[in-house]
């Protein structure tokens, strides 16, 4: 699985590549914490609808096996304790990327 963040918006309309992973490489332990702040973030995310064309949204593409692909979304509202925030941060710290 192949892991892929980026953040895009704002009002000058950005697209940053933050990281990208290849979870096959991590160890066991990390790939199990992984699945379950990807289960987390999923379930935060389904329904997502956009707030603002001027906040920023960061975008996590999961690439399983073959070419089946998934994207999470999520917006900054500007909220730190915002769960689908919170969950975003703990998943980069997972994944050695500096949380957002």
């Amino acid at each position: 699985m192949i892991l892929t963040i980026r953040k895009t918006g704002g009002s000058a309309a950005i697209s940053e590549m933050l990281g990208t992973v290849d979870a096959t490489h991590l160890d066991a332990e990390t790939r199990r914490i992984l699945a379950i702040q990807l289960e987390d973030l999923t379930d935060l995310t389904i329904g997502h609808e956009p707030i603002d064309a001027d906040c920023f949204r960061y975008e996590v593409e999961v690439q399983g096996p073959g070419r089946s692909r998934n994207l999470l979304a999520v917006d900054d509202e500007g909220d730190p304790d915002q769960p689908a925030f919170k969950a975003l941060g703990a998943l980069m710290r997972t994944l050695g990327l500096p949380p957002p």
